[in-house]
């Protein structure tokens, strides 16, 4: 005899908000793990908060060199920024050898407006219309994106910043405000 169709899965009904993907105990309860005391002191000297990576632009952020949103804007620059360099590829596979491939492609076309290109050129266009936006800050964000500690960062901790680096943040700062849409 066949089962009859009535429209509802079989088993025990899964609840919307169960915190079923968690797999520990302390996960289901809702702790947060904060890592070691050992992670937190680092994370508290480098960059004077507990919740914030210990990468640069953690570090410009906890410092308050920069603010919550500039910080967004600047992760998705280098997360562009790397996922391009892996699919693209470039000469060695670095962001900086993307960037160049990016700035030597550069050259005025005759397509109609809207155009996109297809596939990995579609993704160039598109990062390349957002680097644009950056203006002097390139090397240091294609540092920040390489996973480099550009001399800017180690000045910061340490509280010391040139009348250079207060330039080169203030032009950072215009730059991901442009690219958020703030200015």
């Amino acid at each position: 005899m066949a089962r009859r169709k009535t429209g509802r899965r079989r088993g025990r009904p899964r609840l919307k908000h169960a915190r079923s993907r968690e797999t520990t105990r302390a996960g289901r309860r809702g702790d947060v793990d904060r890592g070691s005391e050992r992670l937190r002191s680092n994370k508290r000297l480098l960059t004077s908060r507990e919740d914030l990576p210990l990468d640069p632009a953690g570090v410009l952020l906890g410092r308050e060199l920069i603010d919550q949103q500039q910080y967004s804007a600047l992760g998705l620059v280098t997360s562009w920024l790397q996922q391009t360099a892996r699919a693209w590829g470039g000469k060695d596979g670095s962001v900086q050898s993307l960037w160049n491939t990016i700035l030597a492609a550069l050259t005025p076309t005759s397509s109609p407006p809207g155009y996109t290109a297809p596939g990995a050129d579609n993704a160039r266009y598109r990062l390349a219309r957002a680097l644009q936006r950056l203006d002097g800050s390139r090397d240091l964000v294609t540092e920040l994106a390489e996973g480099r500690v550009p001399p800017l960062i180690l000045r910061a901790v340490e509280r010391c910043l040139t009348r250079e680096d207060e330039a080169d943040l203030d032009r950072l700062r215009q730059g991901l405000d442009r690219l958020a849409g703030r200015r």
